[in-house]
Order: structure tokens, then sequence, then C-alpha cells
């Protein structure tokens, strides 16, 4: 098998081997955006999407495919804020998504919150995505017991970003508050309106997730 096979296959060294080779193409890239820091960032998440999802028969070189990927997540991480008329659409959304947990205690659909928000499901999954928080590198007790592929911290901490960035929402926002934001379970319950053992049943599935992606994606 090729190193993109074995990377798609869940091979992490093939994977790391892969975003080594063309960490250069992300650092000449990032030179066009004056936060080079930010785009080289975001742009390391793209290189990984791409390696994800490059085929070998599609009669393209990596690089040729690779470059809209990359170039495209750091646009996206460098984008304006919202206009006031999607921010509006977004708050309704956010509002409606915590009255069904609170309600229901599961998360409704996008298309569910779509029409209670009065835009296309579309628009509001790109409004969602555009409005995730930088994710902090420090790595927490949950991921530092994790064995690191390659011995390098920013090249773990990139791997845990496309982990978490691949996860549900939910399961998402709730490894970054309580291991590596450092929160409670009592402190989230409190802050979604939850009972506290029902964030430590969603916490369970969530370590159980990330952990099967962290060993088998």
């Amino acid at each position: 098998m090729s190193a993109y096979a074995l990377a798609q296959a869940g091979d992490t060294d093939a994977l790391a081997a892969l975003v080594r080779r063309h960490i250069p193409l992300v650092q000449a890239l990032s030179r066009r955006f004056s936060y080079s820091e930010d785009a080289f960032q975001q742009g390391c998440m793209g290189l990984v999407k791409a390696i994800r999802r490059y085929r070998e028969n599609s009669g393209y070189q990596f690089s040729t495919y690779a470059v809209p990927v990359i170039l495209g997540e750091m646009r996206r991480c460098l984008s304006p804020s919202l206009g006031w008329r999607s921010r509006a659409a977004l708050n309704r959304a956010k509002q409606y998504q915590d009255l069904i947990v609170r309600q229901t205690g599961r998360e409704p659909s996008i298309q569910e919150t779509a029409q209670k928000a009065g835009i296309a499901p579309e628009e509001l999954a790109l409004l969602l995505e555009r409005d995730q928080p930088p994710m902090p590198d420090e790595s927490g007790t949950l991921l530092s017991s994790l064995p690191d592929p390659n011995g390098e911290r920013w090249l773990t901490r990139l791997f845990i970003r496309d982990i978490l960035f691949r996860m549900e929402s939910e399961e998402s926002s709730l490894i970054v508050q309580r291991f590596i934001l450092g929160r409670s379970q009592k402190d989230i319950a409190r802050r979604l309106r939850l009972h506290q053992a029902t964030i430590s049943r969603k916490e369970k599935s969530a370590r159980m997730h990330f952990r099967s992606a962290w060993f088998d994606s």
C-alpha cells in the first residue's frame, strides 16, 4: 500500500510522515496571509484533510489537490467576523439548541434548528463552523495519557485538533471543556442546565469516541 492509502486506513506513522513531507507547502502558503501563525496552524488542519481525501488514481499530483484545500482552511480561519444578520440567525439557532438540550437532553438536527432560525441548513452549518473558537494547545489530562505517535508535541496537537474537528460538536465541546479548559462535570452541568449524571454519561461516550478515533482513524 502507498503512504496515502496507509494513512487513510489509520496508519498514524504514515500520516505523520506525509505531514512532515508536505509541511513546506503549508509554510509557503501561510506566507500569503499577514497572520501567518494562525494561517499555518489552520493550514496544517487542511493538509491532514487533504491527505485523508486524496485519491492517487485521480490523475492529479497531491500538491495540486492539496493547495485549494489548505488555502480554504486558512481563509475560513481568517475570514471577517459575521454580519449582524448572520449573527442574529446564529444566536437564534444556538438559543434553540440550548432550549432543546435542556428540555429533552438531545441535540436538535441542523434541519430542525435552521427552520427555527429562519435560514437554510447549509448556511447554518457554515455559521456554526465559523463560530467555533480556536482550539487551545494545552493537551490536558485525558490527551496527555494517550501515546505520542511521533514524539513531537506539535504533531500530537495537530492530530488532537483533527480528531476533535471530526467528532460530533456536542462531544467535541465536552472534551474541550473537561480536559482542556479543566471544567468540572458539575460546572458544565450548571452551564447547560442538565443533571451531573447526564454530563457524566455524555463524557463517557465522548471519551470512548475520542480514544477510538485516536487509535483507529
